[in-house]
């Protein structure tokens, strides 16, 4: 019998050039594509945003000094509709019912209540003296947050009214020296669903939390982000109660591809490298329409595989991802919002 080995490698060989060469076309596709994104402007290009809130048309901006700025991508308006002395960086922002929620991170804890039909109040309490907030979610009257370790504990509260009052979660969490939470975009705290926080860290060690009872206990899975003080977890998004990612790496060496993003399909109680991985260090990760995007300080890449893999998607220096129905909002420098088309997972295209 003839040795059909050499013929069978050809095959091999010529396929894996194939794929190559498809998934060279498909990237350069949507980076070219993604070059004449639309840009809105704040009409201050000395600060950038780490919280965003997309409803529909409407666009929320919670940014670095402090203010929130509104758009409406319809009519191309913007509109500064919060900015008060003493309330600094602002690293995320939620809607519960009537309210626009943002958190400040700085030297002490602050939240700004926002009536969306007008009005503002600053909510603090004596615990958030010199605490930094990391992250916040809100789930229609409920919210979460979470802030750096306190005498060894992480600073865990949550609110069943709007955020007019909060309260420390029951369970306590001890964090290791050298791991704190990362607040690059507000999104590594959730609240998954009635019963169920989470929230991720980074630092010297590196892991998932979660409470399946509004924070009364907690379980934690330790992450495999390299050690290091630039390094780790940084952002997070649960599609479902199973299926979630998270995202992270060096913000010191933001090309650095390696250890870069896991994924879970058991509700985080274990987390799988992914195959391919976004092309370095990301600082937001969102879901829409079954694909993922992720975004860091060298572009913007997507998955259709909910984490497994991980295609460019646009290039650039981008802080903070929201979506409507048909596009992608995405925080950049100088007071700019981009605006890109979703990708359909359905189509592919």
């Amino acid at each position: 019998m003839r040795n059909s080995m050499p013929s069978i490698l050809i095959s091999l060989f010529c396929l894996l050039i194939a794929g190559n060469l498809n998934a060279q076309y498909k990237t350069k596709k949507y980076i070219k594509r993604n070059r004449k994104a639309p840009t809105m402007f704040c009409g201050n290009s000395t600060i950038y945003s780490r919280g965003l809130l997309v409803e529909g048309t409407k666009v929320f901006s919670g940014n670095s000094d402090g203010s929130i700025y509104y758009y409406n991508i319809n009519k191309e308006k913007v509109q500064l509709i919060f900015k008060l002395d003493g309330f600094i960086e602002m690293r995320d922002i939620e809607r519960s019912g009537n309210f626009l929620i943002g958190i400040q991170s700085g030297d002490d804890g602050k939240i700004v209540r926002l009536n969306t039909s007008g009005g503002a109040k600053i909510v603090s309490i004596p615990e958030w003296k010199g605490l930094f907030f990391d992250g916040l979610d809100m789930m229609g009257n409920r919210g979460f947050i979470m802030g750096d370790p306190v005498d060894g504990e992480f600073s865990l509260y949550h609110t069943n009214d709007s955020g007019e009052t909060w309260k420390a979660c029951e369970g306590k969490v001890n964090a290791e020296k050298g791991e704190a939470g990362f607040a690059s975009s507000g999104s590594n705290v959730q609240i998954i669903n009635d019963s169920t926080y989470a929230f991720i860290s980074g630092g010297e060690k590196s892991q998932f939390f979660k409470s399946t009872n509004n924070g009364k206990s907690w379980l934690s899975v330790v992450l495999p982000f390299y050690p290091g003080e630039s390094s780790g977890a940084f952002s997070m998004h649960f599609s479902s109660d199973s299926v979630g990612v998270i995202v992270g790496g060096d913000y010191a060496n933001s090309d650095l591809k390696l250890n870069t993003a896991y994924y879970t399909r058991d509700g985080g109680l274990s987390w799988y490298n992914s195959i391919h991985s976004p092309r370095g260090y990301r600082s937001c990760v969102i879901e829409k329409k079954g694909v993922y995007y992720t975004s860091g300080r060298n572009g913007i890449d997507f998955s259709f595989d909910q984490g497994e893999n991980w295609i460019p998607f646009a290039d650039g220096v981008y802080y903070s991802l929201g979506a409507n129905e048909t596009k992608l909002v995405a925080t950049t420098k100088e007071g700019e919002i981009q605006l890109f088309d979703l990708i359909h997972s359905e189509t592919k295209e």
